[in-house]
């Protein structure tokens, strides 16, 4: 008697390839086509693993999970990025501070000696 579930990489390219299909090829905006390849390529494939490994019972679960995981890993980087350059900002808005005070006292002092 033979297999009675198909393994999960069989599984798996049998619905990337009805995505590609079906969905991918609707998409009318550039934009998500160029997502749904990120996705694919970011996101799904170096995962499969991981995916295989889940209790998930279907593979579009599987993906839609990984995908969110992608996603957040994405926002955290961007996060981590905004908060160096909030940081670069505030140092640099202290130093324009500093040197406004600077001149404003040189003004100061070169409008009060004597001429």
């Amino acid at each position: 008697m033979g297999r009675i579930i198909p393994p999960f990489r069989q599984l798996y390219q049998e619905t990337i390839s009805e995505l590609e299909m079906e969905l991918r090829a609707a998409l009318v905006d550039l934009g998500h086509k160029s997502a749904f390849d990120l996705l694919l390529k970011e996101a799904w494939n170096p995962e499969v693993a991981a995916m295989g490994n889940s209790t998930l019972p279907t593979v579009c679960d599987k993906l839609n999970v990984m995908s969110t995981i992608h996603l957040r890993k994405l926002i955290e980087t961007l996060v981590r990025e905004n908060q160096q350059r909030d940081s670069m900002i505030e140092k640099l808005e202290e130093r324009i501070g500093l040197l406004e005070q600077i001149l404003r006292e040189r003004q100061g002092s070169t409008s009060t000696s004597p001429a």
